[in-house]
């Protein structure tokens, strides 16, 4: 027997790459909801109040600079089975997009001056 090899899509090439995934969110309140609902499954805030959410504050999140809405980028290995059943749940107010795509439509780092 030949040995085959799966091909990948872009979108799990990029997460075998990078060890990301990375996706655009719109609106805020569907990304609020998510965070609320992957909080509720991984029980945040912990008992020790020491890890009050799961993910990042919405108002944190850099806007893509084409207007699709607002990024993040979550390592591979932080997703659940139930995080992907929320995450297609969203429809298309959630979008993943390779790391080259996410790169693509980031904020330029801006210099801090010292």
């Amino acid at each position: 027997m030949e040995n085959e090899q799966e091909t990948l899509t872009e979108i799990e090439q990029s997460r075998a790459d990078s060890g990301f995934r990375y996706y655009v969110v719109k609106p805020d309140e569907l990304y609020t909801q998510l965070v609320s609902s992957v909080d509720i499954d991984r029980g945040f805030p912990n008992k020790a109040k020491t890890t009050l959410t799961s993910l990042p504050p919405v108002e944190s999140l850099a806007q893509a600079t084409d207007g699709s809405g607002r990024l993040i980028a979550i390592d591979c290995w932080r997703f659940t089975q139930e995080d992907d059943a929320m995450i297609e749940a969203a429809g298309d107010g959630v979008k993943e997009l390779t790391q080259t795509e996410f790169n693509l439509i980031r904020p330029a780092a801006v210099e801090l001056k010292v």
